[in-house]
């Protein structure tokens, strides 16, 4: 089974973004502690997170390992973290990939991450100064690895031949969206990673929630309630999916008639199976055993927002592969919801 990462960036609080559980260094060690009791020892960090609040969540951490003393640092935790995003700036130069690195360990009170990445293309610094700063940072001993995350297929292939060209390490691995509704990730990013012997890790396997079906349903309320004059479901609130809090990418790539109409054929075969099980506990088994993604190497980044989600979802998780008839309707939802291509853009959809 692909290795399952906890996404930190639920750790941390904004004024107007999400609905935070762990704000505070108490409830950092405490999920940390469960988190260690479940097997999850790898964090998906980032100078950025929480998005709207740079540097909390690490600020979290550290805070978190400094209140918990040498009991936490002997806690198996492998951390991951990514380069500050600077709007408008060069962030992937040399210069500000080693300011944000050092900063990042300094917050989090250690002497190296595991992997640092790029958080996406800055699209100012040119590829081969990228690599050449990633290349800096891991000889310098401050990450073991260093990896791209939002990249363009057709730019993380530049990034290899660059790195042959000039001797440079390459990226050990790659973060990409990627989830039943969402599988582009299979037609050129995959193969491509392959024959460089490159690790996929998966972000968003839920659609930011929308696979749980609450953003269907509430839609289906909504629409009955705004004849009425009611407003919005109140479910939504403090989501990706309404509000101050409201991530226009996701809305402009799930909220659509086809990627509802596709959550309600997932609804109704979980419901028809024996036993019955959740379209998210479907989805992320069908991530886990039945998608592209390999047992050895590759990785899913899964994020809640209390230690019940993470209980309930580990559980369902690690439950194996799906029902024959269930795997099916899956399988086939990308048929249903996938767009005609069009030219490659670099994504910022997780930022």
């Amino acid at each position: 089974m692909p290795h399952l990462i906890f996404g930190a960036g639920s750790i941390g609080t904004t004024a107007t973004s999400f609905t935070y559980t762990w704000d505070t260094p108490a409830k950092v060690a405490a999920l940390l502690t469960e988190l260690r009791r479940l097997g999850l020892c790898t964090l998906d960090s980032a100078a950025s997170y929480p998005p709207g609040n740079a540097w909390n969540t690490e600020t979290l951490l550290g805070q978190a390992a400094c209140l918990s003393g040498d009991s936490f640092r002997l806690m198996p935790f492998i951390i991951d973290t990514k380069v500050l995003v600077r709007a408008g700036e060069p962030f992937l130069s040399d210069a500000l990939v080693d300011a944000s690195i050092s900063h990042s360990l300094a917050l989090l009170r250690v002497s190296r991450v595991r992997t640092l990445y790029a958080h996406a293309n800055d699209g100012i610094t040119p590829l081969a100064g990228q690599a050449a700063a990633l290349d800096r940072q891991v000889r310098l001993g401050r990450c073991a690895q260093y990896g791209l995350s939002n990249y363009a297929p057709a730019d993380v292939a530049s990034f290899f031949d660059i790195c042959e060209e000039h001797k440079y390490i390459k990226p050990a691995v790659v973060q990409g969206m990627y989830n039943a509704l969402r599988r582009e990730a299979e037609d050129e990013l995959l193969p491509l990673l392959r024959r460089h012997g490159c690790a996929f890790y998966a972000y968003s396997p839920l659609a930011g929630g929308f696979l749980t079906g609450k953003v269907t349903a509430a839609k289906d309320r909504q629409d009955g309630a705004g004849r009425r004059g009611e407003g919005p479901p109140g479910e939504l609130l403090r989501t990706r999916w309404h509000g101050a809090s409201a991530f226009p990418p996701y809305l402009k790539i799930y909220d659509t008639p086809a990627m509802h109409a596709a959550v309600r054929r997932l609804q109704a075969v979980c419901a028809a199976a024996d036993p019955p099980m959740t379209t998210q506990e479907a989805a992320m088994r069908w991530l886990l055993h039945h998608s592209a993604l390999t047992d050895t190497d590759d990785g899913v980044i899964f994020g809640a927002k209390t230690v019940e989600q993470i209980r309930t979802n580990v559980a369902e998780m690690r439950r194996g592969p799906l029902p024959e008839a269930v795997r099916e309707v899956v399988d086939g939802l990308w048929a249903t919801t996938r767009k005609p291509k069009t030219a490659a853009k670099n994504s910022k959809a997780s930022l």
